[in-house]
């Protein structure tokens, strides 16, 4: 099977699709004829070692399907990674004009609560275009059950679930802090859609106790839009400094360190696709505290590898007070990494290249 995978990645690695479509195509790439063509500038020295040959517009400027080489100009099915970035895309009318199936995978970016950030250019958007890309489109791909659902069937009739994925670090984390508690988010510092309003609202409400336990909380990653500026404001009228504090983006052996370091990981998003900071940390054996709008807070109570809360201040507050008052970390921290062992990225290139069959064979 010809699988084209369409992307517009920045290269950033703090947002997460630049580290799980490269693990998807890389992992699919073992078991169909793959082609990435990056339909920007952008392309990381990583994504063209390991089984990676990314290809960009300084390789086809035209940016069209006919200049792609055989038989990815006409392939026999094209995987549209995200979906705002391709406003008006030629490559996409090609691929509807040559009736070529296609899947989308919004990650997140067809839910309620994502259409309600910046709405207004949204709906201006999909009366325009993006609402006939998803109808025409052969199906679309969903990272979670509940992010189908958040989404409706109103894109499109014909959607599934495929999740993101994984791969297996050597080293999990063993020994937790007998002494206090050291807590990480690795992300965005986007006050929205990863709810960090509501986090910091619940840690000022929880303040004595937090103290009284030694709790710290640190927050790694690049300010968007203003966002660490009123976060410190935040805090510091809040005189949270000693609960809270903030850092640079971590990669590679740094993250790691960071994680494993780590007794417990937060992530209070009111939206995501399937967010693969939080996939990291319960496969480095780290449990986790998660709203529902991450999308894995179903599987996170299952497995009995964290804490669950609503998005609202008094549900993550008593998150919190329950990390604090039961501490039972090793026992969660098993359950996390046997959790993230459902997510191999070589079981779910299998699951990809089934569904992608069948929808070829329609």
């Amino acid at each position: 099977m010809n699988i084209l995978y369409i992307s517009n990645l920045s290269g950033n690695l703090w947002a997460g699709p630049n580290n799980s479509v490269p693990a998807q195509i890389r992992a699919q790439a073992k078991i169909d004829n793959v082609f990435w063509f990056n339909i920007n500038h952008s392309k990381r020295k990583e994504w063209t070692q390991d089984g990676l040959d990314c290809k960009n517009l300084d390789d086809f400027p035209s940016g069209r399907l006919r200049d792609l080489p055989a038989p990815f100009n006409r392939p026999d099915i094209v995987v549209v990674e995200e979906f705002y970035c391709f406003p008006f895309c030629k490559l996409i009318a090609d691929v509807q004009k040559q009736k070529i199936p296609y899947v989308i995978i919004p990650r997140s970016e067809m839910t309620v609560l994502a259409q309600k950030n910046k709405k207004w250019k949204k709906r201006v958007g999909n009366m325009l275009y993006f609402k006939k890309m998803a109808k025409k489109a052969s199906g679309i791909q969903f990272l979670t059950e509940k992010e189908k659902i958040d989404s409706g069937d109103n894109w499109n009739k014909e959607c599934f679930v495929i999740p993101n994925g994984i791969d297996l670090p050597e080293k999990q984390k063993k020994d937790f802090s007998v002494d206090g508690i050291n807590a990480s988010y690795i992300g965005r510092i986007e006050i929205y859609q990863k709810g960090l309003d509501l986090l910091l609202d619940a840690i000022n409400d929880l303040k004595d106790d937090l103290l009284n336990n030694s709790f710290q909380l640190t927050i790694y990653g690049p300010n968007r839009d203003g966002a660490l500026e009123f976060l410190r404001r935040k805090i510091q009228d809040n005189f949270l400094e000693d609960i809270v504090s903030f850092n640079e983006g971590v990669f590679g052996q740094e993250k790691i360190d960071t994680l494993l370091d780590s007794d417990v990981f937060i992530m209070t998003s009111r939206f995501e696709g399937m967010p693969m900071g939080l996939i990291e940390a319960l496969s480095y054996g780290i449990p986790c505290l998660v709203t529902k709008g991450t999308n894995l807070a179903d599987e996170v109570r299952s497995a009995d590898a964290g804490w669950i809360a609503e998005n609202s201040v008094l549900s993550i507050k008593d998150a919190l007070r329950t990390i604090i008052f039961t501490r039972n970390f090793t026992e969660k921290g098993k359950n996390a990494l046997s959790l993230s062992k459902t997510y191999s990225w070589n079981e779910i290139a299998k699951q990809s290249s089934s569904f992608y069959k069948k929808i070829i064979e329609k």
